[in-house]
């Protein structure tokens, strides 16, 4: 309920969210899974540019895993949101996802998403951040412990990197108000 009442002041207020979830998960949980590059879909980062890797190197992108474990789908279900979708994410070091604000073209067509429904992607760190393990919401740096997420809505600025020596890994999870 908590969880429900932080989004829907959100969109009254039209804040970024924050907060924490109790731990329920293991690191096998989300080690152990099957990952797939998922670079490509990253090539509309910077609209103005040619290529998006063109303009910088090879380390744009993330693994993404969308065969997730229940016990993730179950953690999504508590944020109360309509239509959701949910992925695991692994960035390894050096990879980047430049400034981007997301369009979100195949979640709206797969999941007949109007132009009223206001949709939130949220964030959720599986491990405790190390330094270097970057997420940037606007102008404010995202940092916390196994547990903390961040979400916003549509038309928000943001960028994520891993410029620490271990991957780093969340919990994506996409969905309407």
């Amino acid at each position: 309920l908590h969880l429900i009442l932080m989004l829907k002041l959100y969109i009254m207020e039209k804040l970024m969210i924050q907060g924490n979830v109790p731990i329920s998960w293991k690191t096998e949980d989300y080690v152990n899974v099957s990952w797939r590059s998922n670079e490509n879909h990253y090539n509309h980062i910077d609209a103005d540019a040619k290529n998006t890797k063109q303009q910088y190197g090879e380390s744009v992108g993330v693994y993404i895993c969308n065969d997730v474990p229940t016990i993730f789908m179950d953690i999504a279900n508590r944020f109360g949101l309509k239509k959701y979708v949910v992925a695991l994410n692994k960035m390894t070091p050096g990879q980047i996802l430049p400034w981007h604000v997301d369009k979100y073209p195949t979640y709206i067509k797969r999941n007949n998403i109007s132009d009223d429904e206001q949709i939130m992607r949220i964030i959720l760190f599986l491990h405790n951040q190390e330094p270097g393990q970057q997420l940037w919401i606007k102008d404010k740096l995202c940092v916390g412990l196994a547990g903390t997420y961040y979400g916003w809505g549509r038309g928000v600025i943001h960028m994520a990197a891993n410029l620490s020596v271990t991957s780093r890994y969340t919990l994506q999870i996409t969905g309407v108000q």
